[in-house]
């Protein structure tokens, strides 16, 4: 992408942190924000309406779509596979942010692909991370107790053009505050690279 103009912003950070939470209160505050866009993913998991709105395949038919390169980006994580639209290159080309929630194993490959990416992590305090997997019932406590002792956090990849961590254990609503005024200052890179985008 030799006419990259944009941002790729890459939202990471461990399950139950609250990031589809903290994205959706930023999408809402930055709606009048003209130049920034949330991607849309595509999961091979039914939406259940508490967490991430996302669009749904199955498996066959994500395999399907990946070769007809429908995605920019795919990867699989948890038993489950995940994909980036392909129309994020040209919201990028066309100059805008585009913010995605992904996996922390794909920054690297998402670097090499969007010519260098911002990288939020969200992260909480572990119990709070145990009582919200708890809470939406997809794994038993013994799994959860895997998962949360297997995260370290993130350090900002050398191909990273930003990096921001933001802890959403507290107030939500100011975590999101956080968040947005992030984004709206990639905005601002976006038009201007010489901008410093050490906004934490």
């Amino acid at each position: 992408m030799p006419d990259r103009r944009g941002i790729f912003v890459a939202i990471v950070g461990p399950s139950g942190a609250g990031k589809d939470t903290l994205l959706s209160l930023a999408r809402e505050a930055l709606q009048d924000c003209p130049g920034i866009r949330f991607a849309r993913r595509v999961i091979t998991r039914d939406a259940d309406g508490a967490t991430e709105d996302h669009d749904t395949l199955d498996v066959a038919s994500f395999q399907e779509a990946r070769t007809r390169g429908d995605f920019c980006l795919s990867w699989e994580a948890h038993g489950l596979c995940y994909g980036l639209p392909a129309s994020i290159a040209l919201e990028l080309k066309a100059g805008n942010v585009v913010v995605a929630n992904m996996s922390r194993r794909s920054l690297d490959l998402a670097a090499g692909i969007f010519g260098g990416i911002d990288v939020v992590e969200i992260t909480a305090r572990p119990e709070l991370l145990i009582d919200r997997l708890t809470a939406r019932g997809r794994e038993t406590p013994e799994e959860i107790a895997a998962r949360v002792a297997r995260y370290a956090p993130v350090e900002r990849p050398v191909s990273a053009i930003g990096f921001l961590s933001i802890d959403n254990s507290d107030d939500v609503s100011a975590a999101a505050g956080q968040l947005a005024r992030h984004l709206k200052s990639r905005t601002r890179a976006a038009d201007d690279p010489s901008i410093s985008s050490r906004t934490a």
